[in-house]
């Protein structure tokens, strides 16, 4: 006899951060009371073709539905499907002999964002549909609709943007592809515009300390994409990108599947070569650009091996500064090149029930010239990541243990020069910037093992520990992790975490947007490393209303630093680097309270509300003769910042409309001759989308900051760019006003 359950899944993604796809076992469970795996079992999505089967121990993984609602079929000739648990992200089918049981409906939509309460880890998830409601060209503009990841401009020539998370910049976010690194070192200024928004299938958020198996950088938390997967029903996607100011983009994607192995090719180019000075400066307020960006993919599975390949190139051009027909001269070009190849191993031991390895690697060569006026950078990272990785059960679905070990090794060649030598005076236990060449090899060789601990669907606790060897300080560096998770019931989670976590910077290139000025730069002997200890709690509840599913989340995270590289720019024309510890009763944290809100208001409408409180500081010396500190406030960090999302769909969903309104609190601005207010003002920027759906196609429209509102005077002392009071860095908003673009989408399926 064949019979089936239906499940109807709410959060279906947000559970595995791992990989996009449904993962866990049917088992038989029998009259005496013995669970045994069911072979050969067939489970699929009903009304399509995406399906698979059982291995030899049970388990199954298939691929995400192509739409939603969606059923998950179980079906095994002889037997029907008696209870489901969720246990650690996993889908457990029971199944008896001949029980008559009639199916089970579970009615549901699934949410393009999400917070959920069964990771762990305090996670959110943004898909792709959450991707399109904005205009997604890249990753730095893909938290739009976000109230966790805060967007703003780097300076006011390059057109680049920066994120910062739990009141820190960028930096301090380990940013992966897949749980692999992908921006650090050279590519932390522009490695957020290297990877389009087209090649992302969905995003994860995670908040405080990470886990141990994905590095020691995780400062404030973890993003991480996962790009499409060959496995998506998407054979073909095309998506055409203009703005009213010239900016064109074409993103293409192609899947080809052939026996076991599958393969994925995305193709991005984006090309801006149009003059735009609103504010009449005599600067380009968007440098002409021109990037060309390609990502290969390969995923080749068996009953016991799963591999994946990547091989990606980048070239991206950036050119500003001043027009070509301004009375005086500023000359900003930015050229990076990049070459990557990396890859994920897995090996399951069909024999060692539970026991599996995986291996991942990546190899990575980025070039990168850059000239601000007369300052000219010159980089070069050649990077080298090993990452091994085991898990094991000591009680199955009760305790599970991971373990391995990772190899980092950078190799810099870094310069900085002027064009026009002048001698300065070395300040003693400084020296000066005029004239830089590094040369440095950084070599961290780690071990590392993480134990959790399953209680029911109550409690589970994650405990981790690595200890990673780093050649330049010859030091021994523990980073120690724990996250607790507690369920009263099965619609509200609990979480406490804390951990710590190292960052060997390279801060010429984590901060080459203040080369957009005059300032001298003075750096300090014998930097170290960045140590810092991140502390969290989370409270995240959802509730039905009127048969209408809502959430509501609250967090408050801190972190304090051990050490961290001090980047003063309180003097005007003096940019510094020191190390925190140096400083005469140093500290700096960080911390930030957050409150969310999502509800479907009424059929197809939604509303997601966030408000975010932030307090960080940093303690300064005031000047390079050591002669007094003083604990300010993090410049240029909005104090607190509002958002509101409303997105609609008719009762068809082929028309969809979108707005969000992003409200930036008062930020302090470092001392300049210029600048005559300790704050900045508040504002608010409104973007609003249409998308229409026909047939095969998409077709959208929207506008962005409607209100045009732009930082007046960004570039101080414009008319004068030789002059010591010069300052294209200090940036607390827009740089560009209202933005006014379309596109169209073309997607074939499976």
């Amino acid at each position: 006899m064949k019979t089936k359950i239906f499940f109807l899944f709410f959060l279906i993604f947000s559970t595995n951060i791992n990989a996009q796809n449904i993962e866990g076992r049917v088992l038989e469970f029998s009259s005496d009371d013995l669970i045994k795996p069911i072979i050969g079992a067939n489970v699929y999505w009903e009304n399509s073709t995406i399906g698979t089967v059982t291995d030899k121990n049970g388990f199954y993984s298939i691929q995400e539905a192509p739409s939603f609602p969606a059923t998950l079929l179980v079906s095994f000739i002889g037997y029907e499907v008696s209870d489901m648990q969720l246990i650690d992200d996993e889908y457990i089918f029971y199944m008896s002999p001949n029980l008559e049981l009639d199916k089970v409906d579970i009615i549901g939509k699934k949410k393009s964002s999400n917070i959920s309460t069964i990771s762990t880890l305090n996670l959110e998830t943004l898909d792709n549909k959450e991707l399109e409601k904005a205009a997604c060209c890249n990753l730095s503009e893909s938290f739009e609709t976000n109230g966790t990841v805060d967007v703003s401009y780097n300076d006011a020539i390059s057109g680049t943007k920066q994120i910062k998370m739990l009141g820190l910049d960028g930096i301090y976010t380990q940013i992966t592809q897949e749980n692999m690194p992908l921006i650090r070192g050279l590519s932390s200024s522009f490695g957020l515009s290297f990877t389009p928004g087209p090649y992302i299938e969905s995003i994860q958020i995670i908040k405080g300390a990470g886990s141990v198996l994905n590095g020691f950088e995780s400062f404030t938390g973890q993003i991480n994409l996962e790009y499409f997967n060959p496995d998506s029903p998407e054979y073909f996607y095309y998506n055409l990108f203009g703005t009213a100011e010239g900016k064109l983009e074409n993103n293409l994607r192609l899947t080809k599947r052939n026996g076991k192995w599958k393969s994925n090719l995305f193709l991005h180019h984006s090309y801006h070569d149009v003059e735009i000075d609103n504010n009449n400066d005599f600067f380009l307020d968007m440098p002409h650009t021109n990037q060309v960006n390609l990502l290969n993919r390969w995923k080749y599975e068996t009953e016991d091996i799963a591999a994946q390949f990547y091989v990606r190139g980048i070239f991206e051009n950036r050119v500003g500064g001043t027009l070509d027909d301004a009375p005086f001269n500023y000359d900003v070009e930015i050229e990076n090149k990049l070459i990557e190849f990396s890859s994920k191993t897995g090996i399951i031991m069909p024999d060692k029930k539970g026991k599996s390895i995986g291996l991942q690697t990546s190899f990575r060569i980025h070039e990168m010239d850059a000239q601000y006026g007369d300052k000219l950078f010159e980089g070069i990272q050649k990077s080298m990541f090993l990452n091994l990785v085991g898990q094991t059960f000591f009680v199955e679905n009760t305790d599970k243990l991971f373990y391995g070990t990772s190899f980092y090794a950078d190799n810099y060649t870094n310069r900085l020069d002027k064009l026009n030598l002048s001698n300065a005076e070395i300040i003693p236990a400084w020296y000066s910037m005029n004239l830089f060449d590094e040369k440095r090899e950084d070599i961290i060789p780690g071990v590392f093992s993480e134990y959790t601990y399953f209680y029911d669907k109550i409690f589970t606790l994650v405990v981790g520990l690595r200890a990673d060897y780093y050649n330049s300080t010859e030091k021994l560096y523990t980073s120690p992790r724990f996250s607790l998770k507690y369920n009263p019931s099965e619609s509200t989670a609990m979480r406490f975490s804390g951990g710590r976590a190292l960052r060997v910077s390279n801060f010429i290139s984590d901060n080459i947007s203040l080369l957009a000025s005059n300032r001298e730069i003075l750096i300090a002997n014998n930097l170290t490393p960045e140590i810092a200890w991140n502390y969290g709690v989370n409270l995240t509840h959802c509730f039905y209303l009127n048969n209408r599913e809502g959430t509501f989340n609250i967090d408050f995270y801190r972190t304090d630093f051990e050490n961290r590289i001090v980047v003063d720019i309180e003097d005007q024309g003096i940019l510094t680097f020191t190390n925190l510890s140096d400083i005469p009763n140093y500290s700096s944290f960080a911390n930030t309270i957050q409150f969310d809100f999502s509800y479907e208001l009424f059929n197809r409408f939604d509303v997601k509300l966030s408000y975010k409180i932030n307090d960080s500081k940093t303690s300064y010396l005031g000047g390079p003769t050591y002669d007094f500190s003083s604990l300010l406030e993090t410049p240029l960090l909005p104090k607190d910042r509002a958002l509101i999302n409303l997105a609609y769909s008719n009762r068809d969903t082929d028309w969809l409309f979108d707005a969000t309104c992003n409200y930036i609190g008062k930020s302090r601005i470092p001392m300049h001759e210029l600048i005559t207010t300790q704050y900045s003002d508040p504002f608010a920027l409104i973007n609003c989308q249409l998308t229409h759906k026909l047939n095969d196609f998409d077709f959208y429209c929207g506008a962005e900051n409607i209100f045009d509102y732009k930082q007046e005077n960004p570039i101080l002392s414009f008319d004068n760019p030789e002059s010591s009071s010069f300052d294209a860095s200090l940036i607390w908003g827009p740089v560009m006003g209202r933005r006014i673009y379309f596109g169209v989408r073309y997607k074939l399926s499976n």
